[in-house]
């Protein structure tokens, strides 16, 4: 048992404040987590509670970080477990916030997929797309259904088709063709799609 001899408010987060025993900082906590646990200079603290309160409050610090990072915008599970792992939070402590946040909805690697296909599918085709998704962490499976989701643009192939043709214009007509088919499914585009393409594209 010890006994806290200082609490200070922390210089970087006010929210926070540090707590000493024997004269040396011992530990730091938010500001409400040492009131609920009435830690006060002179109060003796077991080293039993003082690893409750950590545990508590650690929670409740990796939560903070969790809803900090998805106010800028959405993340897969995957990758607000890497930032909160970036900020030396135990991993138990990770997983029972990730844990939390998809419980109450915050966290959907499902709606993630879809939002995000959407957005990719502007650009790219529905291989590309599904590999792009699964680098963001979403299992295969999800990504693969968010990818199919998204409704097939034939504006989207044409609109790279023209310009590819532009870039491609000093070749003669067969080898450009080739550049532009390989150009189109190195950004995930099926063969056949892309044929279909070209051919409306000659046609007009």
């Amino acid at each position: 048992m010890e006994r806290i001899t200082d609490i200070r408010v922390g210089q970087k987060n006010k929210e926070r404040v540090h707590i000493y025993t024997g004269g040396k900082f011992a530990f730091a906590v938010y500001a409400d987590t040492a009131v609920s646990h009435r830690l006060k200079t002179g109060a003796y603290i077991t080293e039993e509670e003082k690893e409750r309160i950590l545990q508590e409050d650690g929670e409740k610090y990796a939560l903070s970080c969790a809803m900090k990072l998805l106010s800028y915008r959405m993340r897969t599970a995957k990758e607000l477990r890497d930032k909160l792992r970036e900020k030396e939070i135990a991993e138990e402590t990770v997983g029972r916030v990730i844990r939390k946040l998809e419980e109450i909805g915050y966290l959907d690697d499902g709606r993630f997929a879809e939002l995000y296909a959407q957005e990719l599918s502007r650009k790219y085709g529905r291989y590309v797309v599904i590999q792009k998704l699964m680098q963001k962490g979403i299992p295969r499976d999800i990504a693969q259904a968010a990818a199919q989701s998204t409704e097939k643009d034939e504006d989207v192939i044409r609109g790279h088709i023209g310009r590819l043709k532009q870039k491609y214009r000093a070749e003669n007509e067969k080898s450009a063709k080739q550049k532009i088919m390989r150009a189109l499914m190195a950004k995930g585009f099926e063969y056949e799609e892309i044929k279909r393409a070209l051919e409306r594209h000659e046609e007009e």
